[in-house]
């Protein structure tokens, strides 16, 4: 079943995970301002592990 309410998913008013919800990208609605990644979306764990795999090469380099 399909929610209609995309409120659904936010855990302590920080975190989103929704894995219906298909942005990647979400406006936090409490704070007015500010954003955060849906945890339950594939493409952010993809972007975040390719963001660390660039610290790590980067931090080994210099």
């Amino acid at each position: 079943m399909k929610s209609s309410n995309r409120n659904d998913g936010w855990l302590t008013g920080r975190l989103y995970f929704n894995r219906e919800d298909k942005r990647v990208i979400i406006k936090r609605p409490q704070s007015g301002f500010g954003y955060t990644m849906n945890l339950g979306n594939k493409w952010t764990w993809i972007f975040n592990a390719i963001v660390v795999i660039i610290v790590i090469i980067l931090v080994s380099v210099f």
